[in-house]
């Protein structure tokens, strides 16, 4: 035991005080009787009072003795131990990605072992402020500066997991700034974190990682794919035995409820095997689920759609430009002009228009050049251009596409608001991507023959890339992150839509009024229904974890002191003086009651 103000034992004075008034309290003259018969009447009642009345002569003495000493024991404020979380603000960030979700015992898993621990670690605090961040793609604050109550301590029981990729670059750095200017811990809970991960040199708090798991019992379909070729469709499988012991693995390929391959493989620990197959029969997309059971079920499935087996046909209507033309012919040799005002209907097919009116557009996928005035998007007059042009984000559009360089004399503004803006100059958009009428379209809002783009190696390239989305985009939506914002736009004359999984069970009803949505974070293939008068159509896309949830080997627990933290001078001792004035409190009732027998019995 410690004290934290022994200055206060100089109190002891006073017991002393006590001893003395009680050696110096008034005394009796002894009287003589001549008479026994009083002597025999007293001891009589000495011999028959009770030993507690006999303890009472100096009871009030020992009660007022501890009362006293009790008091001065408070004042110096005692302490067992120091309390585990030191500072003023305590930060705990939980790791919600897909591999939390691996079972430790039956039917828990480490997410669930990860909430038990913070909320034991949140009832060990001493009037400190809490703040709970969950670590995924992008952090989120569960809350802020929050005392501990029941309703917090609730919200951490009910964090489920979202298995996306925890960021720790990201989550930490939100962590030590929402510490700035105070003091306190940081504490993790994860099954991966490596002191490699961590900027030590931005840390300005304790922080401690409690990496949690013990399991490695884990099979992994890394990648799974199909392809069409002159010999039928074959594909091929990656699997993955992480686990320590040689492993029988079953993986099963299925289109919907039927199972139209089975592979089965023994696969050495630690050992990463590719497995062909071939001979599958025509469908849209396949699913390959692992059948061998093991502690970790978010990698035990994967989706391959079946990608066109021909490159588009590529429609030019218009003036095309020479330089546009010429691209194009990399890319496909089935290229048909047209004439401005002709009118096309055909499949697999790409359209390239340029100056043609918004009424004549066809339906289907299109890149639109020099778009005419008005209509849709409210095109305005050409206007020149004052300010460089810039990408506003980093879409597969511009993979590989450099416009430092490109310089675009003049424009034609319009209005975007259906669409997605991807390069700018100042305020006046130039390309966007979206949807028009239920198809893919890139909108290009300038003529080719203002720019010098056509005679940089970036232009060819851009123009793949925007072949590769409109033809990509006609049956599926692709691969999706769990939780990842995607656009879809609802087919014209549309009364509902919903997403709904592989079993058919409702997971989300959209919104007719908006394009943008947010993909589930279950992985696995979905579906989106859109009804139009008891007419159904269907998009799939597949929800995938990142790579690195792949593998489940948990890593150590580690602690990171800081030396000029705040904290070494903020540590928050056990201090055990409450009790002991509540216990002298105790023993003042206990002195009055004896001091009021004591009284009564005069």
């Amino acid at each position: 035991m410690n004290f934290m103000t022994p200055s206060f034992f100089i109190l002891s004075i006073f017991l002393v005080a006590v001893l003395l008034f009680y050696l110096f309290r008034k005394q009796y003259e002894s009287q003589v009787i001549p008479s026994t018969l009083l002597w025999q009447q007293v001891m009589n009642e000495w011999q028959a009072t009770k030993w507690w009345r006999k303890l009472q002569h100096h009871l009030l003495l020992y009660l007022q003795l501890i009362i006293l000493f009790l008091l001065m024991l408070a004042l110096v404020r005692p302490y067992i131990g120091l309390n585990e979380l030191s500072g003023e603000h305590i930060v705990l960030i939980l790791d919600t990605s897909a591999s939390m979700t691996t079972e430790e015992s039956e039917n828990t898993t480490r997410l669930e072992l990860a909430k038990e621990q913070a909320i034991e670690l949140v009832d060990k605090l001493d009037n400190q402020l809490l703040t709970v961040i969950l670590a995924e793609e992008t952090p989120t604050i569960l809350f802020s500066n929050e005392p501990v109550n029941q309703e917090t301590i609730t919200e951490i029981e009910q964090v489920q997991p979202s298995f996306q990729h925890a960021n720790m670059k990201k989550t930490i750095p939100l962590a030590i700034q929402i510490l700035s200017g105070t003091t306190g811990e940081i504490h993790v809970f994860s099954d991966a974190v490596k002191k490699e991960q961590i900027d030590q040199t931005l840390l300005t708090n304790k922080l401690v990682v409690h990496n949690i798991g013990t399991s490695n019992d884990n099979i992994a379909l890394h990648t799974f794919g199909v392809v069409q070729n002159n010999e039928g469709i074959s594909g091929i499988v990656t699997v993955y035995n992480e686990s320590d012991e040689e492993r029988l693995v079953t993986i099963s390929i299925e289109n919907e409820n039927d199972i139209l391959y089975t592979l089965e493989e023994l696969i050495e620990p630690r050992k990463l095997v590719q497995l062909p197959i071939s001979n599958l029969p025509s469908h849209t997309y396949y699913n390959a689920r692992l059948t061998t059971p093991d502690d970790y079920k978010a990698d035990n499935h994967l989706v391959a759609f079946l990608g066109q087996n021909t490159t588009p046909s590529i429609h030019l209507i218009g003036d095309i430009n020479p330089f546009t033309t010429k691209a194009l012919s990399y890319f496909s040799e089935d290229i048909v002009q047209y004439d401005k005002n002709t009118t096309v209907t055909q499949s697999n097919a790409v359209y390239v228009l340029e100056g043609v009116p918004e009424k004549e557009w066809p339906d289907g996928p299109s890149i639109i050049f020099e778009p005419e005035l008005n209509g849709a998007f409210q095109v305005k007059e050409k206007k020149t251009l004052t300010e460089a042009v810039e990408k506003l984000k980093d879409d597969p559009l511009f993979q590989y596409v450099d416009m430092s360089e490109v310089y675009i004399q003049s424009s034609f503004p319009y209005v975007q608001s259906e669409l997605e803006t991807l390069l700018t100059s100042g305020d006046t958009p130039l390309i966007s991507k979206g949807y028009y009428k239920g198809h893919p379209i890139v909108f290009i809002g300038f003529d080719i023959a203002d720019t010098d783009w056509p005679l940089h190696a970036s232009f060819p390239i851009f123009l793949y890339n925007a072949i590769t989305f409109l033809y990509e985009t006609q049956d599926t939506l692709g691969y999706l992150k769990p939780m990842q914002q995607f656009t879809f736009a609802h087919p014209i004359g549309t009364t509902k839509s919903t997403i709904v999984n592989e079993h058919g069970d409702e997971i989300l009803s959209l919104s007719l009024d908006e394009a943008d949505f947010k993909a589930p974070s279950s992985p696995g293939l979905y579906r989106i229904i859109s009804e139009n008068n008891e007419v159904l159509s269907e998009k799939l896309f597949a929800v995938t974890i990142d790579p690195q949830e792949k593998y489940i080997q948990p890593k150590t627990s580690f602690t990171l002191e800081v030396e000029d933290s705040k904290n070494s001078s903020q540590e928050r001792p056990n201090e055990i003086w409450p009790w002991i004035a509540l216990f002298a409190l105790l023993i003042l009732f206990i002195e009055w009651e004896v001091y009021r027998r004591g009284i009564s019995n005069r």
